[in-house]
């Protein structure tokens, strides 16, 4: 990265932020980063044009909100799976008053009339609520058994007559009780299959202020009745008149709206991003500084991009610009920009979901990437739900990932993981559980049992556990000395040659001392000559000396922590035992479903209890219910066809074993995939990154026009006429 400075007479500013907003190829900061350079120039103001840029904004985004409430024609999934290609519209490039001119052009012709429209359509849903909110009055009064003239409530020259809803009467009774003039009338109904009561009282004109009062005091809430006459039964008639008039007009301004949008969405679309790049061409000014006639901008340009630009302002200024590149001189402030190969790049994304590393750190990725897809495809074991894992990566790629590429590069990590998972999965004999399980045991029942013979470490077989046990902790071992080494790398490029003999010496001299007396002397496991005991002792004495040097009297807390951080890695068994046990529950427990056969009490009680469930489904409109009511009723009526001896009476228990077999080994497959996610990246935010990497660096961020929806084709020799 170099430290870009740009001095350019002020005629050509405007070009040269156009060039450089058109190519991208360099990161515009703050001048006052330079305290050499702010202390010369006099910082920049906002641009007068942005005031006029927030007001059209704001008019696009009411109509592209307008767009966005209507209902969409696709359902999410679809939307998912297959989202609409964006069509980009060729543009040319204009000036900001000829942008401006034509927005309103555009609203002459039909943005008024869709805010018209808009506007229409809020009215009508705001009558439909009050309407509602009268129907729902009126309902009450109807569950009263004499009738009630409606007119008669509100106000008149002599009397306010009011009906209210409360749950306890008595105190509004008493208290009315004390006006000069009052009548009342309390019926009980039922709201919610709770037991309400509904007040009718009046009280003279004079008493009006004393009764709201009264009301408001002993909690009645009033019924919204006011323009309604006739009998509660025939207003309920008009008031649903009324509402399917509303909605028939409601659905006739929205077909309009959505024929608009069919038509002239992505018109807007375009306006509202022409909007944002100009916006932005304007607000970057405020990070420049002038001078009486030149203008000075500060920023960041990749090594192989320098040339490039230096000519570029060199052609677009005419030569009235001078280009000064330097080395950074404090890595804390310069941007980073990840540069790794095709394969890996989609992994970047994990190692930004911790921090960006910073300008001077080792990029992890090379290392996470492939360590991340070994512990994960580990610990998930499965090659069944290895495939699922591949078979939903393919379909988000082919899907939502051809228009997002954050959604795309999460999809590539989704598909080394899956890919891992089948991999290591056959190796470990994982098929919906273990290979080897009587319950399932697929293959085998297929006749391919040499696949089954694929496995060279079966996770819950024999010393399988336990040679797992000791592969995580290998791994474990070599992934920290990496860490360790990477470390020692950072140390050596900033030439701080005590940390590397305090901290990197003191572990690799550590290690083998420690684990010769350990395995030896203490546990007897290994054994080793007198000489080689010397050497242990010597080296183990050197890292105590120099560990000591580094933690003082913290030193057994980091001993203690290497330690936790080595066992952590047991971690990847624990996950592959969680993942071959459940799945092995399940497998017994769809064996044990699908043994019995039915009998007519077992039928009818799941015949009737699909019934109702699926009628209750129905009723709420959920889906959960109206599913699981459907299957009872399925494996209900297949048992009673079984007792009547019109298939075999096991059929039901096998399509329920069937059912949960497929529910628990989805709910496994996500549940564990998900752990061995979590898991997966713990290990190296926590136990691999503690040791050398710190993060917190901000990416590097070129300058350029983002289009989404729009496409010009780049002027070398553009009109300056044209673009100011």
């Amino acid at each position: 990265m170099k430290d870009l400075t740009i001095i350019v007479h002020q005629d050509h500013v405007d070009d040269l932020i156009e060039s450089l907003h058109d190519r991208g190829m360099a990161e515009i900061s703050q001048v006052d980063r330079d305290p050499g350079v702010s202390d010369l120039v006099e910082r920049k103001g906002i641009h007068e044009s942005i005031k006029k840029f927030t007001e059209y904004e704001m008019k696009i985004s009411s109509i592209l909100d307008i767009f966005d409430r209507l209902e969409p024609e696709r359902g999410i999934i679809e939307e998912f799976l297959s989202p609409d290609e964006v069509k980009k519209i060729d543009r040319r490039k204009i000036d900001s008053e000829r942008l401006f001119s034509e927005i309103n052009e555009t609203f002459q012709d039909h943005g008024d009339e869709i805010l018209k429209l808009d506007e229409k359509l809020s009215e009508i849903e705001k009558k439909i609520q009050d309407i509602k909110k009268k129907r729902e009055s009126v309902e009450y009064l109807s569950q009263i058994e004499d009738e009630v003239e409606l007119s008669l409530f509100g106000k008149s020259s002599f009397s306010v007559i009011e009906a209210g809803i409360t749950k306890d009467p008595r105190e509004f009774i008493k208290r009315i009780k004390e006006l000069g003039s009052y009548f009342y009338q309390v019926e009980q109904i039922e709201i919610d299959d709770e037991d309400r009561y509904i007040v009718l009282a009046g009280t003279h004109t004079r008493d009006e202020i004393e009764f709201q009062k009264i009301s408001r005091q002993t909690e009645v809430r009033p019924l919204d009745l006011e323009g309604i006459k006739g009998t509660p039964k025939r207003a309920l008639k008009k008031l649903d008149l009324k509402i399917i008039e509303l909605k028939d007009s409601r659905d006739k301004i929205i077909e309009k709206l959505k024929d608009f949008k069919d038509e002239h969405e992505i018109e807007y679309r375009v306006l509202k991003e022409e909007l944002d790049i100009h916006r932005e061409k304007k607000e970057v000014l405020q990070r420049f500084g002038d001078t009486d006639h030149t203008t000075v901008l500060k920023g960041w340009v990749l090594d192989k991009d320098s040339e490039k630009v230096e000519k570029m302002v060199e052609d677009i200024t005419e030569g009235y610009a001078e280009v000064v590149f330097e080395e950074p001189e404090n890595p804390s402030i310069v941007p980073t920009k990840l540069d790794n190969p095709r394969f890996i790049k989609p992994f970047e994304v994990l190692t930004n979901m911790f921090a960006p590393p910073k300008y001077d750190e080792i990029d992890p990725t090379f290392i996470l990437a492939p360590a991340f897809v070994i512990f994960f495809g580990t610990m998930l074991g499965d090659a069944i739900y290895g495939l699922l894992i591949t078979l939903t990566s393919l379909l988000l790629i082919k899907g939502i990932g051809r228009i997002d590429e954050s959604v795309r590069n999460f999809s590539l990590v989704l598909l080394g993981t899956g890919l891992s998972t089948m991999i290591l999965g056959i190796l470990q004999g994982g098929y919906l559980g273990p290979a080897q399980d009587t319950h399932t045991n697929l293959f085998g029942r297929l006749g391919l049992d040499f696949i089954n013979d694929l496995a060279v470490l079966e996770t819950l077989e024999g010393e399988g556990p336990l040679t797992l046990l000791i592969i995580s902790l290998v791994i474990g071992l070599f992934y920290l000395n990496t860490g360790i080494f990477l470390q020692f790398i950072n140390y050596l490029k900033k030439k701080k040659y005590g940390n590397i003999l305090k901290e990197n010496l003191s572990w690799w001299t550590l290690q083998p001392g420690g684990f010769i007396l350990i395995s030896g002397l203490l546990f007897e496991w290994f054994d080793f000559t007198s000489a080689q005991y010397t050497i242990a002792w010597g080296l183990t004495g050197v890292g105590l000396v120099l560990l000591v040097l580094r933690a003082k009297g913290l030193s057994f807390f980091e001993i203690t922590g290497f330690l936790g951080d080595f066992l952590s890695f047991s971690r990847i068994l624990a996950l592959g035992l969680a993942t071959s046990g459940i799945a092995l529950t399940v497998n017994v427990l769809a064996d044990l479903i699908s043994s019995p056969s039915v009998t007519l009490p077992f039928a009818l009680l799941l015949l009737a209890a699909g019934l109702v469930i699926t009628i209750k489904g129905l009723l709420d409109s959920s889906i959960v219910p109206k599913s699981l009511g459907l299957i009872l009723l399925l494996i209900g009526f297949a048992g009673f066809l079984g007792y009547r001896g019109y298939i075999d009476p096991r059929t039901p228990f096998y399509v329920f074993g069937i059912v949960v077999a497929i529910g628990g080994h989805l709910m496994n497959a996500v549940l564990q995939a998900l752990g061995a996610f979590v898991h997966s990246l713990r290990l190296q935010y926590v136990e691999f990154f503690g040791y050398f990497y710190e993060g917190g660096g901000s990416k590097y961020t070129p300058f350029m026009a983002e289009r989404k929806y729009s496409k010009v084709e780049r002027n070398e020799a553009f009109d300056r006429e044209e673009v100011t």
